[in-house]
């Protein structure tokens, strides 16, 4: 394992988390005229303030890719090649993601809004799947062990959140908070991403 490298690459993660946060945070504070509750994040990708929303997403994708080479240098055994492609695949669907917008509430639905839903479902799936599997990976290994709980329920709490969205999707009583719930989501994964980058960063045990 190479500690400079899995140091950089946390380092690296953390500052584009840093980034993406802000970014995220601004888009709530503009007039977009969106709410929290109801709407969801990508709506802010179709509004005055998109380039915005491509900067929080190339971030988060960026902070995606930094861990991939963080973890790659620190986990180990069965199961962490998997953790590694599923992070992969998470980095990539959120760095080329702002490129199909979602379609509009109420338009008539577009390839690029289907591919925008697709897009989205791979990103969220790869990343509660990576989290899952890697509390799997750590409760094998002496380094990071500690943080096995930690993945695992930050994990849960993705797969509650996404059980959420469906069900505001699919129920017109429980659509109106959607928002909310996709948010919930957000925190979820930033919450990881932070645990993560500061232990590739720090070196924690």
């Amino acid at each position: 394992m190479s500690r400079a490298v899995a140091e950089g690459a946390g380092i690296s993660a953390l500052v584009f988390l840093g980034i993406t946060v802000a970014a995220l945070v601004a888009l709530h504070l503009v007039p977009t005229g969106l709410s929290p509750v109801r709407n969801a994040v990508s709506h802010y990708g179709i509004t005055d303030y998109r380039l915005g929303y491509r900067v929080a997403t190339i971030a988060l994708g960026l902070t995606g890719a930094c861990l991939v080479l963080g973890l790659g240098e620190t986990i180990s055994g069965s199961g962490s090649g998997l953790v590694l492609a599923l992070m992969a695949i998470f980095a990539l669907a959120r760095l080329i993601i702002s490129w199909f917008p979602m379609d509009a509430p109420g338009a008539q639905r577009t390839e690029t809004g289907r591919a925008h839903g697709l897009i989205a479902v791979v990103t969220f799936t790869a990343i509660t799947a990576a989290a899952l599997r890697l509390g799997s990976v750590l409760t094998r290994m002496s380094l990071w062990h500690s943080l096995a709980s930690v993945t695992t329920v930050l994990g849960v709490v993705m797969v509650i959140c996404i059980i959420g969205m469906v069900l505001c999707r699919s129920n017109e009583t429980f659509r109106a908070g959607f928002g909310l719930i996709e948010r919930g989501l957000y925190l979820a994964i930033l919450g990881w991403c932070a645990v993560f980058g500061v232990a590739c960063a720090v070196g924690i045990r």
